[in-house]
């Protein structure tokens, strides 16, 4: 049996495991042994009596020696457990991700943690943090969306229109429908295009068949059908660009353009945040693809491939958000020039 320490509490049924538990630091025993005692006797109902099922437990990385000694005493003395394991965080998601070396970026809820693994060690100090995360993402594109009059006037009409905190509150509620719906994508910058493939002709072997006519005439067919379905192309791509998505919010059908994609522009760009948030704008100086770049050059030389290697992004953002690992893979990449030349790295 595992127990993660997460934002909420579900059960996963396929492995019999219960994710538990936010915040990770807790200074009051008392309060960390009653949550843990809910969900082992109440969730996982288990019996302290014959309890015959070993806990490994995940933990935010950095804590002190004492802290591990009272969770050992906490599970052994308490709860009763035949077998208790431990273990950090990020080495946790690492591993399951079948991968010993690597920099993890967990995003989280206020602030964004960047660990750099190496060879199931973590590089301590290499660690790095962004005060910056999900719920700024989301103040953010509710900001964006106030330009948005068709919304704006839905959820505060003018015969009743709601005080400017109220209306705040509902456009964060409707950003979160639509990025845990999946209606949110991060953009690639730039992309490949494929060019059309015709084939190659074997015009030795059309002579020897006799068939120049009909190859003459397919391809004249082929040519008049491009021409002819360019008009219906160009207007699907017009429709397409502008990607409008009607969802259903408070008993409400509401239209969202593609400016929903922008949600995630404050992790690659903070200074987008000026003016929005109330922190302090010295802190959030370097965007996250920098910060990772920064992290992994703190590594020893010889260690910076391996970790590189293994860039994994985790938190609730990216189960439902696809694209973050792409997209700061790619801007990481630009930063360095070539994924070898990892020694490269500057923030200057």
């Amino acid at each position: 049996m595992a127990i993660r320490q997460g934002r909420c509490c579900r059960l996963d049924a396929s492995r019999g495991n219960l994710v538990c538990g936010f915040p990770v630091l807790t200074i009051n025993y008392c309060k960390k042994k009653k949550r843990r005692e809910y969900v082992l006797f109440n969730k996982l109902q288990r019996r302290r009596v014959q309890n015959e099922s070993p806990v490994f437990l995940s933990i935010f990385p950095g804590l002190s020696r004492l802290t591990y000694e009272r969770l050992c005493q906490m599970f052994f003395e308490h709860f009763n457990v035949p077998g208790f394991g431990v273990m950090e965080r990020p080495m946790a998601q690492l591993y399951a991700g079948n991968s010993l070396s690597g920099v993890v970026v967990d995003i989280g809820d206020y602030e964004i943690n960047i660990t750099p693994i190496y060879e199931g060690f973590i590089v301590r100090h290499a660690m790095m943090q962004m005060p910056l995360g999900l719920k700024d993402c989301e103040i953010y594109l509710a900001n964006l969306l106030r330009s948005n009059q068709n919304i704006v006037n839905a959820l505060s009409p003018p015969e009743s229109p709601l005080d400017p905190e109220t209306l705040t509150g509902r456009l964060a509620e409707l950003v979160q429908q639509l990025w845990r719906d999946g209606h949110i994508k991060i953009p690639s910058n730039g992309g490949t295009v494929v060019p059309d493939d015709e084939g190659v002709t074997d015009i030795a072997a059309i002579v020897v068949a006799g068939k120049e006519k009909a190859v003459i005439e397919s391809g004249m067919r082929r040519k008049a059908t491009a021409r002819a379905t360019a008009a219906e192309l160009a207007r699907a791509r017009e429709i397409e660009d502008l990607d409008l998505i009607t969802v259903q919010f408070a008993g409400l059908s509401l239209t969202v353009g593609k400016e929903r994609h922008r949600m995630c522009e404050p992790l690659f760009d903070p200074r987008l945040m000026s003016g929005i948030t109330l922190r302090d704008s010295q802190e959030l100086v370097h965007p996250l693809q920098e910060l990772v770049a920064q992290a992994v050059r703190l590594t020893d030389i010889d260690q910076r491939n391996s970790i590189w290697g293994g860039l994994l992004v985790t938190g609730d953002i990216t189960r439902c958000i696809k694209g973050t690992h792409i997209v700061l893979d790619g801007t990481t990449l630009r930063l360095t020039s070539l994924k070898g030349s990892v020694s490269l790295f500057s923030l200057d």
